[in-house]
């Protein structure tokens, strides 16, 4: 009886340990640890692409102007000014390789760096005595040398517009524009006594027109203060505009008068001095995907300064006046663009 009532509770026991393993078991007891998913990254704090790289073509037409004054050293014989120079109609095709990078705080840095051919174009070259009779004006034919130049800039982007469609960004930078022209020939352009002048008979060369007879090299290092604006204006077309002033545009000018004895080796007339300028350009950009961009625009630069004319081997300084360095094209370009954070 003892036996069977043992039994009996042992089954029970077992019934219900069972019922409390179904019911409280080690299943239900376990951690419930969620599957592993991607932690979405904070947005970034600058949506326009990191870096920009990319080629440009430039053409342009370019003029560079100066007066020497040399009265002061006579000022019975020399007229003011004595000398001026006009390269006219000298055009470019420049190649360029530029890019910008841009950091977490809309930080940027961009630039490029560019050169090519020049040609074409005149040079004349007119002289002066006292009360400004010209007792000189000649004609040569620009063809050759080239041109380098390069802009560099640091600055800020600010958004100001919903979106990010429209950035103001001021910068402060660095330019450096070389130009050098080679003119041949020497042809009289008018007459005065006897229909002649120059030395020789005005409408004929006096020096062959293959002949190269001076090289000008001007070379500009100027400081740059401007702004950028850019503006989305379609879903793909953006606007770039850049503006900036030259406050400060040193100028250093050689000129090499090849047929000239009496003034020494090349180069023999050295020009400075100190003044200012401006650059602009706009264009227009075109986005074929998330990463390439096509774009097309124009661009002028201008510079201006006075200052000091020097020959070289006489050691003798005169007045340089009004020397001008201007050039105007259109561009086109190819660009990758692409973050990095």
């Amino acid at each position: 009886m003892g036996l069977a009532l043992l039994a009996s509770a042992c089954i029970a026991d077992a019934a219900s340990a069972q019922g409390v393993v179904e019911t409280y078991g080690p299943l239900q007891n376990a951690v419930d640890v969620p599957r592993p998913y991607a932690i979405p990254l904070p947005p970034n704090a600058n949506p326009r692409p990191q870096w920009e790289v990319g080629t440009r073509y430039w053409w342009s037409e370019g003029s560079t102007r100066f007066d020497i004054n040399s009265s002061r050293l006579d000022p019975a014989l020399y007229g003011s000014p004595t000398s001026t120079l006009t390269y006219d109609g000298v055009t470019g095709n420049s190649l360029e390789f530029f890019m910008s990078v841009r950091n977490e705080t809309d930080t940027f840095f961009k630039g490029f760096v560019g050169g090519g051919w020049l040609g074409g174009g005149s040079l004349d070259d007119e002289d002066f005595f006292a009360g400004q009779v010209k007792f000189s004006d000649t004609y040569s034919e620009i063809d050759g040398e080239g041109s380098v130049y390069v802009t560099l800039d640091v600055g800020q982007d600010f958004q100001v517009g919903h979106g990010g469609n429209l950035v103001i960004s001021p910068f402060v930078g660095f330019n450096y524009w070389q130009e050098s022209i080679d003119a041949y020939g020497s042809r009289c352009t008018m007459g005065l006594v006897d229909g002649r002048q120059c030395g020789f008979p005005a409408g004929t060369y006096g020096v062959p027109s293959g002949t190269k007879v001076i090289n000008n090299k001007s070379m500009w290092s100027s400081l740059r203060l401007g702004t950028e604006i850019t503006a989305r204006l379609l879903n793909r077309v953006t606007f770039r505009g850049d503006a900036a002033i030259l406050p400060a545009a040193y100028l250093l000018n050689e000129d090499s008068h090849y047929l000239r004895p009496d003034l020494g080796p090349t180069p023999n007339v050295e020009d400075s001095g100190t003044g200012w300028g401006y650059q602009l350009e706009g264009e227009l950009k075109i986005d074929v995907d998330d990463n390439w961009t096509v774009g097309a625009g124009v661009r002028y630069w201008y510079a201006e300064t006075g200052g000091i004319s020097e020959f070289i081997e006489s050691r003798t300084e005169v007045d340089l006046q009004d020397f001008t360095s201007e050039r105007f094209g259109v561009f086109g370009n190819v660009s990758y663009r692409f973050s990095t954070f």
